[in-house]
């Protein structure tokens, strides 16, 4: 018996270690550029502009070496944003509070900012304890708040809260959608596609073609008023392009979608892991753990480059068409 549990193992220990290769990929040479006020990092919340700068502080333990490491965020003006961390062009948070980029002012919120979207003189906020609410600009206050169940689970991504007509759809850390209405400034209802068994936030939620698409970790969903079309599966990214919905799994595969939830084509690299996508002039990019770049048109045909100058072990992201890699950003076309 211990034989056979050994050779399991063993088994086990070696498909777990597999990584995507392609000796066929082509070598490509990435122009970079080193320049530490604009690298651009996503953290589980929001964009961040980030550069390194070490200090010395007194050893607490003999097995403490006395650095530290003190992130510093900028803006697009290459100005210091103190603690606050960047959510997109228009607002920054740091724990209670959100500050408008454009005039710098600072919003004093009730409790800790998960992520917040800005729409005119509306600020839809989704908060760490999974309470969702809104802010007026022009009446300087919070004209909605609404909490819903506590959550005991870890963050995964997190997308931020969405404008849609006269609608805020908020994507919630327990798999719902909240729906409120902002002329009434009312909670209309919940859309649950959570699994039943599992509570896992929304990590996608985007309107495409007129269809509401959400995914959690499990799940993508399309919401319909008269019916719900869903895919199960091990997801890890959602993007979409040009009306078409891209899903990469845990496994390796990418499925194209249209926006009615129909499977066009899926493609698939053995023991690929995969970092979050991002288009660049009309196509998809993404990164594999094992340092692959892979091209995808939007029909699917992929093209794989490897190049020596990603340093795998430190994260590797992408936003349009640059990647970010420790101190570095590469561009790709």
């Amino acid at each position: 018996m211990r034989y056979v549990f050994f050779i399991f193992v063993i088994l086990f220990a070696g498909c777990a270690t597999k990584e995507f290769s392609d000796k066929s990929a082509k070598k490509i040479d990435l122009n970079s550029k080193t320049k530490a006020s604009i690298l651009e990092d996503y953290t589980k919340k929001a964009l961040t502009f980030k550069k390194l700068e070490l200090k010395y502080v007194k050893p607490t333990s003999f097995i403490d070496d006395g650095v530290r490491g003190e992130w510093v965020n900028y803006d697009e003006n290459n100005k210091k944003l103190g603690k606050f961390k960047k959510i997109d062009k228009n607002l920054a948070a740091y724990a209670d509070e959100i500050m408008i980029l454009k005039t710098k002012k600072i919003i004093k919120l009730p409790y800790l900012v998960f992520n917040a979207t800005k729409n005119g003189n509306l600020i839809a906020i989704i908060f760490e304890n999974n309470a969702y609410g809104i802010y007026d600009l022009d009446k300087d206050k919070l004209v909605f708040y609404k909490k819903d169940d506590d959550v005991i689970a870890a963050k995964y991504l997190g997308e931020r809260a969405l404008f849609y007509n006269d609608l805020i759809l908020f994507p919630l850390l327990n798999g719902k959608i909240a729906v409120v209405d902002t002329n009434s400034m009312k909670f209309i209802r919940n859309i649950d596609i959570s699994d039943d068994f599992i509570i896992d936030n929304v990590i996608y939620a985007n309107i495409v073609d007129n269809n509401l698409l959400m995914a959690t970790p499990k799940r993508l969903v399309l919401f319909n008023p008269n019916f719900l079309i869903d895919y199960k599966d091990s997801i890890k990214h959602v993007i979409d392009l040009d009306g078409y919905v891209y899903v990469f799994n845990n496994e390796g595969k990418v499925i194209k979608f249209d926006s009615n939830l129909k499977k066009i084509k899926e493609v698939e690299f053995p023991f690929a892991s995969f970092f979050a996508p991002s288009i660049c002039k009309g196509n998809i990019y993404t990164i594999t753990y094992s340092g692959y770049l892979i091209k995808l048109t939007p029909k699917l045909s992929a093209t794989i480059y490897k190049t020596e100058q990603f340093n795998t072990a430190f994260p590797l992201k992408i936003k349009g068409c640059k990647i970010y890699n420790q101190d570095k950003v590469f561009f790709i076309e």
